[in-house]
């Protein structure tokens, strides 16, 4: 039973595990679940919604799950009764009867376990009379960042361990990082005051629903918080809802989750899994998968990409660095600076330092290559002058036909034309000065999408963002070419491919392709070496396939089939297998 190198566990919700009479048909279903996931560890949940198990029922729960040979942590869900009015209604913390409320709820979970986690409604989005006088001139972002902090420091944590000294807490944060300090996550003193955190990888249709959240954010978040509190970053969480309308999506959450290395890959809920017929095919499909990349995944290093920095209570372009990642440009995102990062990609959030000037001018004058947003330089206004002359207007373009240039900005040498029309906001610069390597065309004039100039010892880009990000994936694919290879010119592999393949690279020489696009197509893959041969790790074999070596770079042309991984380690010729 289990996997090599994760684990695999499953939430129990109040709602799934409150009442149940007939243990025997209860049985099945958890044991047909453990037969296709390989489930070893179980999160009992002691309250959700107003709804608190007893101890004697948690207690026969227990005895159960042991009798199966299962580890148990217990979870708890911040959650207050439905008021009828919708939404979501987390406890309001300024009360002395819910801080009461919630010490006798951590006292029952840590006595009886030695592990507890908090599902993320672990948030406050109160804004009743009380709240209101207890803010008093702060922002409400300051009061419920200092709130939340005093609750997990004087209620939850200090009551767990009066109770259990030890207990481990365990705090989940979820998918929505651009907006945590806004509901009171507090991303940079909570970690320390947990033994652990857990990662929501949870993904939807970002169309057709209420949150912003492409594909790549199950990878990129995992790796966020993996260096908000290294090596205790302890697996990632992801469920099926809004993932009907393609089984693959379910398993692009599952996919991504454990490339970004996660330690344990966390099923919600047990419930749906287990009973619920929307999503009967659901745990077959991701115990194969888990499966599968368990095969490979010891092979692989430790994730590396473009580094990007989201300082803490930071808020920029709304998620903007997951639509990057579906451009195939794998990113590597910190809390704190990358100071000796040689590719950098800064979007709006990294403006929020009020040091950054300094941080980036270290940077280029120690040889890095920067790109910056257009939303980044918006947000300096002035200040970005130190860097180049170039400045936000507030005028808009709408384009759909581009030119490129070959020879570093002097001269346009290229032309491609799309039928989708995108807005983008018009960037002004000064000639000679500035480089324009990138124009989108308009009548009689053009406007940037990508520039460049030299700073110090490195290299500094603006790339143009579309009002709308999602456009990103209308760029043709000459003109994504050109925005990768500038900035991941100091990295070891890079895609040629139109939008929506995805990257993900790591520090031994492997990486892993995934298309997302719904047909096959072909891409290419540039590694910065001669002679080199690609060796497919899935298959244990030599990738025979097209290639051409030039100028110091290899360049494979292989087919991308959809929601297929391509698992490679790059190998000099003559190099034994």
């Amino acid at each position: 039973m289990g996997y090599k190198n994760f684990n695999s566990s499953v939430y129990c919700p109040v709602f799934s595990i409150a009442n149940i009479q007939d243990f025997t048909t209860f049985e099945k279903h958890f044991d047909e679940l453990v037969k296709h996931t390989n489930v070893g560890k179980v999160y009992l949940e002691t309250y959700r919604g107003g709804n608190m198990l007893t101890e004697e029922e948690l207690l026969k729960l227990k005895s159960f799950f042991e009798s199966k040979g299962m580890k148990l942590a217990g979870g708890i869900t911040t959650e207050d009764e439905d008021h009828g009015d919708g939404g979501f209604h987390p406890f309001c913390y300024t009360s002395s009867q819910t801080r009461e409320k919630l010490k006798s709820i951590v006292t029952l979970t840590s006595k009886l376990f030695d592990e507890f986690i908090l599902d993320d409604f672990y948030f406050t989005n109160c804004r009743c009379p009380r709240c209101i006088e207890s803010k008093g001139t702060r922002s409400w972002t300051q009061f419920r960042l200092d709130l939340m902090k005093d609750i997990s420091e004087n209620v939850i944590v200090k009551t767990a361990k009066d109770v259990n000294p030890n207990v481990k807490a365990i705090i989940k944060y979820p998918n929505w990082y651009e907006h945590y300090q806004d509901a009171g996550y507090n991303l940079e003193d909570e970690p320390l005051i947990f033994d652990y955190i857990y990662t929501g990888t949870e993904t939807r249709n970002p169309m057709y629903s209420q949150q912003h959240l492409p594909k790549y954010l199950s990878y990129f978040i995992v790796r966020y918080l993996e260096h908000v509190k290294p090596g205790k970053n302890l697996g990632g969480w992801f469920d099926p809802y809004e993932c009907t309308y393609n089984l693959t999506s379910y398993l692009d959450q599952a996919y991504l989750t454990l490339f970004a290395k996660a330690k344990e890959a966390m099923l919600f809920n047990l419930s749906s899994l287990t009973k619920d017929p929307t999503f009967h095919n659901f745990a077959p499909a991701v115990g194969r998968m888990m499966e599968d990349v368990d095969g490979y995944l010891q092979l692989l290093g430790t994730p590396t990409g473009v580094a990007t920095y989201l300082p803490y209570h930071s808020h920029g372009e709304d998620f903007l660095h997951n639509y990057i990642g579906m451009c195939g440009i794998p990113l590597d995102p910190y809390p704190t600076y990358p100071s000796e990062a040689k590719n950098i990609l800064l979007t709006a959030n990294a403006a929020c330092d009020p040091e950054i000037i300094e941080k980036v001018k270290k940077s280029l004058m120690n040889g890095a290559d920067v790109m910056v947003t257009s939303g980044f330089v918006e947000k300096l206004g002035e200040d970005f002058l130190e860097f180049m002359h170039v400045t936000y207007t507030t005028r808009k373009a709408l384009v759909n036909s581009y030119a490129y240039s070959p020879n570093g900005g002097v001269s346009y040498g290229g032309h491609v034309e799309t039928a989708n029309k995108i807005l983008i906001p018009q960037l002004e610069f000064f000639t000679n000065d500035v480089w324009e390597l990138i124009g989108g065309l308009g009548t009689d004039n053009n406007f940037p999408i990508l520039l460049k100039t030299k700073y110090g010892n490195g290299r500094m880009f603006i790339v143009t963002i579309p009002d709308d990000f999602g456009d990103l994936y209308n760029y043709p694919e000459t003109i994504l070419n050109t925005i990768r290879e500038s900035i991941q010119d100091q990295m070891r592999v890079r895609l040629q491919s139109r939008s929506n393949v995805t990257l993900f690279t790591y520090d031994n020489d492997t990486f892993i392709v995934r298309s997302f696009n719904p047909f096959i197509h072909n891409i290419s893959i540039v590694i910065n070496e001669e002679d080199v041969v690609l060796y497919d790790l899935e298959r244990q074999r030599e990738v025979t396939t097209t290639s051409t070596s030039t100028n110091g770079e290899t360049i494979f042309t292989v087919e991308a089939y959809p929601s297929t991984n391509m698992v490679f380690q790059i190998k000099r010729l003559n190099t034994p297998s």
